[in-house]
């Protein structure tokens, strides 16, 4: 099945280094692409603008974008591990250099479980999982969204596309867990009472492949009109989650072997909002 979904990662600088160290610890996984940058509105020419790796079945793009956001615990994602010696070499290498911020030990009601934020600031929770090893985004709703879960999550498959996988009800009918897919994907969504000093930001964000204009016009449609807008295709929907819109043309063109097809694509994918496919089209063929 093609890729449809994938989760991107806020950094600032270092993003090679980061994708050798995530590369390195998880199965199944794999450095896919790098890109630099063309233009020197973001960045500075020829600097690594982004790198895509696969981690365990899961895509993340590592996107080099300064130090204007940084990730919180509100998205982190979870490591479900195949064996407990497994379960300990992962825990190792993302806490080590990291902030603990549950102890990896045996819990009542989770079994082997820990919950750290490595180095780079990204929040990771490890636990004794039953097949082969999996990472599955998990949004954690405090502070102002708490008790919106559900509402959510029939959101989101009403824009995006998926279902509901199981629910787990806490106090007051909240969600104390619940899974659901999007575009094939796993995530978990988690009501939390307990105030929080932290909430989301760019820092993490989601993105999916969109087939055509009107899969994105759709999306859009569904998401901003509560949330917000921002450049080239960045949704903020109504709880201020960050979801990103790409197309397979639209990286074909904005990474085209010829440079100056390529700048002409980048440049006008600056000016957006909403994606515009046919306009970037036309630039990229300079038929503007």
């Amino acid at each position: 099945m093609e890729q449809q979904f994938g989760c991107c990662l806020w950094f600032d600088g270092h993003i090679h280094e980061a994708a050798l160290f995530y590369t390195g610890i998880f199965e199944d996984s794999t450095l896919l692409n790098e890109t630099h940058f063309i233009t020197d509105e973001h960045g500075t020419i020829g600097d690594l603008l982004t790198a895509t790796v696969e981690l365990a079945g899961c895509e993340f793009l590592l996107l080099n974008g300064g130090d204007t956001f940084k990730p919180t615990p509100a998205i982190s994602y979870v490591v479900n591990c195949e064996n407990e010696e497994q379960l300990t070499t992962v825990w190792q290498q993302l806490n080590h250099d990291g902030k603990t911020l549950m102890p990896l030990t045996d819990y009542p009601e989770l079994g082997m479980f820990g919950w750290t934020t490595d180095r780079y600031g990204f929040s990771w929770q490890v636990r004794l999982g039953e097949n082969l090893q999996t990472i599955v985004p998990c949004i954690l709703f405090g502070n102002d969204n708490y008790g919106l879960a559900q509402a959510a999550i029939d959101e989101w498959i009403a824009a995006f596309g998926g279902k509901q996988t199981f629910v787990i009800k806490g106090k007051e009918e909240r969600l104390r867990a619940s899974g659901f897919q999007l575009r094939g994907q796993d995530l978990i969504i988690m009501d939390s009472p307990d105030k929080q000093d932290f909430d989301f930001t760019m820092g993490n964000s989601f993105y999916f492949y969109f087939k055509d204009q009107s899969d994105i016009d759709h999306a859009w449609e569904a998401i901003t009109p509560e949330g917000n807008e921002w450049a080239c295709g960045w949704m903020e929907d109504r709880y201020g989650i960050y979801w990103q819109t790409v197309n397979q043309d639209l990286l074909d063109w904005t990474n085209d072997p010829d440079p100056e097809k390529a700048r002409r694509a980048t440049q006008e994918m600056y000016k957006m909002k909403k994606i515009d496919l046919a306009q970037i089209k036309r630039a990229h063929d300079g038929t503007l």
